[in-house]
């Protein structure tokens, strides 16, 4: 079966934790004897020069994985490139024979959605996602099927409106080959790596608004490395920002810039994998609205053996908070995460690698998607 997947920013961005979001799921496919076409749209802003080499880093970023071959840039509507620019890609007369449509995006335009055979919608931002729909911010087009990593979307009780769309559970996802456990490190520092400084806001049904970056989450936690003994460190895009690279390094935090340690899929990887585990906070939005998020990049360390304290995103039934994985509320509780880790790492790391294994095996959730999205 061919199958499209429709990728968001990978053209744009193709920095390595981008393009593990869609990597994953496509080895899971790729696992299970599918055909990938990894899809993106152009930036019309962009001259033809600037496309035709984001398509050559793109190409150059997948080839160790053998996507390069497949990749296929048109407008959100379906058009092909003018002239030469997409040289080389799979053109969009051959997308459209596509068995199966995997949106990623948000903005297609619903007249080349029509045009698959069969497609489905995938919820990366669930809470955010929902608002925006229902506040007329983005007009996503209709599926078939709509698909949700958040828990609680769709549910009696949830915070958010449905939008009169029939959301179905599936949980991300990490390719197991490709994340293997490694031995553990249990002297290096617990990162993460992230956006720091976004222009992202949530408006409320009454009006009230809160500001909705990664900087924001970790505000009440910023004095957590005083709190343990493990080195704590930060990839994350501060270029210029000497003022807050100062607080942050004053706190106690290491601080490295994420452009450079995990500039490609591969470094991004190594840099997990030589973390002693993950320290992560979500973004505020995903805490208010209880969704059970879980970071795509969180799975890639507990694939590795990597035990993570992550911040509690609201009651999952398939996420533990003692076992590989610790989801704090409170500064305390992540102080506490810390300790029952320092005092037996190699189970943590076990049971973290148990967690990958159990519920976010790439091709067994892959598998199920599928069965979901084609009946």
């Amino acid at each position: 079966m061919q199958i499209c997947l429709s990728t968001s920013n990978t053209l744009r961005y193709p920095q390595g934790g981008v393009l593990w979001v869609f990597l994953n799921w496509a080895f899971g496919l790729r696992a299970l004897g599918h055909e990938i076409i990894w899809f993106d749209v152009n930036d019309p802003k962009c001259t033809d020069d600037q496309t035709r080499d984001q398509i050559q880093t793109l190409k150059y970023r997948l080839k160790p994985y053998g996507f390069d071959p497949s990749i296929a840039i048109a407008t959100r509507d379906g058009r092909e490139l003018s002239g030469d620019v997409a040289s080389g890609c799979v053109s969009v007369e051959q997308v459209l024979e596509s068995d199966l449509l995997i949106d990623f995006r948000y903005d297609l335009s619903p007249d080349f959605v029509r045009k698959f055979k069969r497609s489905a919608f995938m919820d990366i931002d669930p809470g955010i996602l929902q608002i925006n729909i229902a506040k007329g911010y983005l007009p996503v087009p209709a599926h078939q099927a709509c698909f949700t990593i958040g828990e609680t979307v769709g549910r009696a009780g949830s915070r958010f409106p449905d939008v009169g769309r029939e959301w179905i559970y599936t949980s991300p996802c990490v390719s197991l080959d490709q994340w293997p456990a490694c031995p553990p490190v249990p002297t290096a520092p617990f990162t993460t790596v992230s956006h720091w400084y976004m222009d992202e806001w949530i408006v409320e049904a009454d009006g009230s608004y809160f500001k909705n970056d990664k900087r924001s989450g970790f505000l009440p936690f910023l004095d957590l490395p005083h709190k343990v003994s493990h080195p704590l460190e930060l990839a994350i895009c501060l270029a210029g920002e000497a003022a807050e690279y100062q607080m942050l390094r004053d706190k106690g935090w290491r601080v490295r810039e994420s452009h450079e340690v995990t500039p490609t899929a591969e470094a991004f990887r190594d840099y997990v994998q030589q973390s002693g585990g993950e320290f992560g906070c979500a973004k505020p939005a995903y805490v208010k609205y209880q969704t059970a998020w879980l970071s795509d990049r969180t799975l890639c360390y507990l694939a590795s053996g990597r035990p993570c304290v992550v911040q509690n995103t609201g009651p999952s039934k398939i996420l533990p908070n003692s076992e590989g994985i610790f989801r704090f509320d409170t500064l305390d509780e992540a102080v506490e995460a810390f300790e029952v880790i320092a005092s037996d790492y190699g189970k943590q790391s076990r049971l973290a690698r148990k967690l990958a294994e159990e519920f976010f095996d790439a091709k067994h959730v892959a598998g199920k998607l599928l069965s979901r999205a084609m009946g």
